[in-house]
């Protein structure tokens, strides 16, 4: 099969698939993960309180509002997450990590790069850069010109 279009999707089904199975021992889903991680990214950025919100992390993640309510739900039932009021947006929820998701990121991380690691097992050194560099250029002209997420 020669389509890129169709081959991408199959292989992210699958990624996401393998990735599924191993997040069942953290209690977690990808999409759950993909929240914590955008997270992370955002605390260690120091980003302003905006890029922490729940309507700025769905857009990051491309989920729909219904979506990341229940995961943002979910999180906070499992301690991942605290919510604390906007100091300057009465409307709006400004998200954190709690300590327990600190801890576990890194493990969480781990196991994704294994998946990762799995499915890139062919590849030469070569090939991993070639294909990284690819993947950056198609996601900036994706994203109109933007830096990658």
């Amino acid at each position: 099969m020669d389509n890129i279009g169709y081959l991408l999707m199959k292989v992210a089904k699958e990624l996401r698939y393998e990735l599924t199975n191993e997040l069942k021992s953290f209690g977690i889903t990808t999409s759950q993960w993909a929240v914590l991680k955008r997270l992370e990214i955002e605390e260690k950025r120091k980003s302003p309180y905006d890029n922490r919100t729940a309507v700025e992390i769905a857009s990051k993640l491309d989920f729909d509002k219904p979506t990341i309510s229940g995961i943002i739900t979910r999180l906070f039932e499992k301690g991942m997450i605290k919510k604390e009021p906007h100091p300057n947006d009465k409307r709006a929820i400004i998200l954190y990590l709690t300590e327990d998701a600190k801890e576990i990121i890194p493990k969480i991380e781990l196991v994704s790069d294994r998946v990762i690691e799995q499915s890139l097992s062919s590849f030469t050194t070569e090939e991993r850069e070639l294909f990284l560099f690819l993947l950056k250029k198609m996601d900036i002209k994706i994203s109109k010109g933007e830096n990658p997420r």
